[in-house]
This record gives C-alpha cells, sequence and structure tokens, in this order.
C-alpha cells in the first residue's frame, strides 16, 4: 500500500512539474520518497517508522541493511544519499515551504526535485 501510494505521489510531481507548479513538484516529490522507504522497512524489517525526514529515513535504511548483512543494498543507498545530497536538503526543505511557506520554487528546483525522487524510487 505505502509503495502504491509513493508512486501516486511520484506521478503527481510529474504532472505538477509539467504544469508548472515546481512547489508541488518538490512536496510530491518528498512525499513519494518518504512513502517508498517507508515501504521498504517495512517490508524488510517489518519496522513502522514515524519520520518525516527522507535523510532520516534513508540513512536508517542504510543502517539497517549493514547491520543485516545487506551490504550490496546498503552501499546501493549510500551512493544515492552522497550523489543527490543537496537534492535531499532541497526537498526535505521543500516538506515544509511547500505547503506554509512564503518561498516559490523555481523550475530548475523542481526538476532536481523531480530527479531526485525518480533516482531514489528505482532503488
Amino acid at each position: 500500500m505505502l509503495r502504491r501510494r509513493a508512486e501516486r505521489f511520484l506521478i503527481r510531481a510529474e504532472r505538477d512539474f509539467n504544469e508548472g507548479d515546481f512547489d508541488g513538484t518538490c512536496f510530491n516529490s518528498e512525499q513519494a520518497i518518504q512513502l517508498f522507504v517507508k515501504a521498504v522497512l517495512y517490508r524488510v524489517f517489518g519496522v513502522r517508522m514515524r519520520v518525516h525526514s527522507s535523510k532520516a529515513l534513508l540513512a536508517q535504511l542504510r543502517n539497517m541493511l549493514y547491520e543485516a548483512g545487506r551490504y550490496d543494498l546498503a552501499n546501493v543507498i549510500g551512493d544515492v544519499v552522497s550523489s543527490c545530497r543537496e537534492g535531499l536538503e532541497l526537498l526535505e526543505e521543500s516538506y515544509i515551504e511547500g505547503r506554509y511557506g512564503e518561498f516559490e520554487y523555481l523550475e530548475s528546483q523542481g526538476r532536481v526535485c523531480l530527479e531526485v525522487a525518480k533516482k531514489v524510487l528505482r532503488c
């Protein structure tokens, strides 16, 4: 169920991007990542996380994979986090600012958010 919701948030993010709503793109991209990682954590480890930080969720997943001896998958997650560090920062900011802030996201920022979400959901 969470994975399906994550995929729907990604579809909304793509739609928002195509319609020029970059605030929505960033917010929905961030939600897609959160739900995707929560789905993996639950499916693989039976853990339900009540965290609202993509970076924290990805770090938790990476750490749990290492502890479980799944170094290959943990390294994949670590590589994604390393290569997308700035984009993940932008996504975390957009979780609040995209809804409540007085900041408007640009097309370039929307593109970064969407690309990071796609990369994470492909893991």
